[in-house]
This record gives C-alpha cells, structure tokens and sequence, in this order.
C-alpha cells in the first residue's frame, strides 16, 4: 500500500518550488526532472520540500517574523519524537485549548460543507500542532500537514503515530513558495494572516495559485475592531507585533491577490455561541475573527 506522500505524489501532484515541475517519487525521496533536486522523505512520512532559497520579505514584515522565518527555513531537518510544538495543548491553558478546538471544529465544518466524509484532500497551509489536521483527519480521505517548523512536523508526526492516524501526509513547506499547481481540493490558513501586507499578499497568492478548479480555501484575519482601545495603544498591547485588519482592509486584501469570489463569515472566539447567551452576546461583541471562504477563480 503506498504510503500518503506516494499517493499524493502518484494523484494530485507534488510540484518543484523551484521550477514547477511535477515530482517524481522514488524510494526515501521525491525528485525533479528539470532541476534534479531531490526532496529527501524522513522514514516514509515527512517530505522536506523547500525551494533552494527563502523568500525576500520587506519591512512592513516585523523584523522579529522575518527573523524566524529566515531561521527556521535554514535549519536542517532531523527527526526528533519528542520535540513540542509552538501552541500545542500540553502548553496553553485548558480554556485555550477549549476554545482553539471549538474554534477548529466550526472551521472544518464550513471547509467540508457539501462533501462525504472521505471524498474529499484537506491541505493545512500552516498546521501547526494539528488543531485542524490530527483532530479531523476522519472528515477527509487525505490530509496534507504542512509547515515550516522542524518542531511542528515532528511534534504532529509523532501525535499521528500514538493515535494511529494513517491517512495524514506531512510536508514542510515554505508557504510563500508551496509545491502546489492548480491542484488542492481544500485549503485552510488559519491564525496566520497577521504579519503585514506584503506578508498577506504572498501568502493568498500563494493559496490562489494552488487551488484547483471549484476547490476552496478558508482563512482568517484579526479584527481591527475586536478590541480597538488596544490596536490604538489606549490599553496595554497583547498581539505582540502582529496585525489586525478591517473589514475593508481585508477586502482590499483579496481583492489585490486576485481573490474575488468569496463568502465573509465572522467568529467569536471567547464566545460559545452554540447557546442562547453566546448567541446575544454575538450580536453586541465584535467578532475576534473576520473569516473568509474563498472560492477559486478557475
């Protein structure tokens, strides 16, 4: 039986960030024809499908994010059991478990909306921990865990193995540059559009250019208007450097990475709006997360 990152390879596609050519699979790697790059896989699970070299990020980029990621996309790959993921349960407050997980299962409802239980390829742009991937890989007949972050992949990896998990295929990835073509079923890219505007404008061209034909992609944003007295210095700030966006900001977004067929959606994430106090607190709270689910442009 191949393995998910074989039938990946073998169904939809793995493409070369360098040069776009589809990838062939051999044993222990993935390679190009062009360039004759290999992509070493890691004991049959994880690929490392990075482009030979980082993307140029300018400053309206946080320098500490630029740092990171220039950090992480040079580290090399080791498999390590028993690495922690950044967010990961065993380290947030159960409360704030509670609410990334509710916060999950409403997403993947709205990605999944319209399809049977295993029809359909989830790809998880930025997985980290696996709130979305390990906890409903059921929902899906493939998942697509990918990320930049040594940690990450091994901490997901080996989370898969302990709950027998067998259908997820974990990729690293730098998501400016992913090795994907006009391809993916399903996207989500969640808690990551807060790092500036030429940060957002790669990324959702990035997720544009790699949806198929009637695929559909779900990402968010942080609402300028969730908490403003903090966004205006008035209150101490919580959201280290990072951004929040308007509605109007965020269609202007889209509209500049040539997304234009969308449903906006809003989430509350301290709110429980499955009762009927959640339900009237949402109308007086401004949502903490201005969502979006894209249709692709095809």
């Amino acid at each position: 039986m191949p393995t998910p990152i074989e039938a990946l390879a073998a169904g939809l596609g793995l493409f070369c960030p360098d040069d776009s050519h589809r990838l062939e699979a051999s044993p222990g790697h993935l390679s190009c024809g062009i360039c004759h790059r290999r992509f070493p896989i890691h004991d049959d699970e994880i690929v490392d499908l990075l482009p030979s070299e980082p993307t140029v990020l300018d400053d309206t980029v946080p320098p500490s994010y630029r740092q990171a990621y220039l950090a992480e996309f040079r580290r090399p790959f080791e498999l390590d059991p028993r690495s922690m993921a950044w967010s990961s349960p065993e380290t947030l407050p159960g409360r704030l478990v509670q609410r990334r997980r509710r916060q999950a299962k409403w997403y993947i409802s709205l990605v999944s909306e319209g399809t049977s239980p295993g029809e359909t390829i989830l790809c998880d742009f930025s997985a980290g921990p696996g709130y979305y991937t390990l906890d409903h890989a059921t929902r899906f007949r493939l998942v697509m865990h990918c990320d930049l972050s040594v940690d990450s992949l091994n901490y997901a990896r080996a989370k898969a193995r302990s709950m027998e998990i067998r259908n997820i295929a974990f990729l690293r990835i730098d998501y400016f540059n992913p090795p994907f073509r006009s391809s993916l079923d399903r996207i989500i890219c969640c808690d990551t559009l807060i790092r500036g505007e030429t940060h957002e404008g790669l990324l959702l061209r990035a997720i544009e250019r790699s949806l198929r034909s009637a695929g559909l992609a779900l990402i968010d944003f942080h609402n300028w208007w969730h908490n403003p007295l903090r966004r205006l210095g008035l209150l101490p700030k919580n959201f280290g450097d990072n951004r929040s966006y308007s509605r109007a900001q965020v269609r202007g977004l889209l509209a500049d990475a040539g997304i234009i067929r969308y449903e906006s959606l809003e989430f509350h994430q301290e709110i429980n709006a499955e009762s009927l106090a959640g339900r009237l607190a949402t109308h007086v709270i401004p949502p903490t997360r201005l969502v979006v689910r894209a249709l692709s442009n095809a």
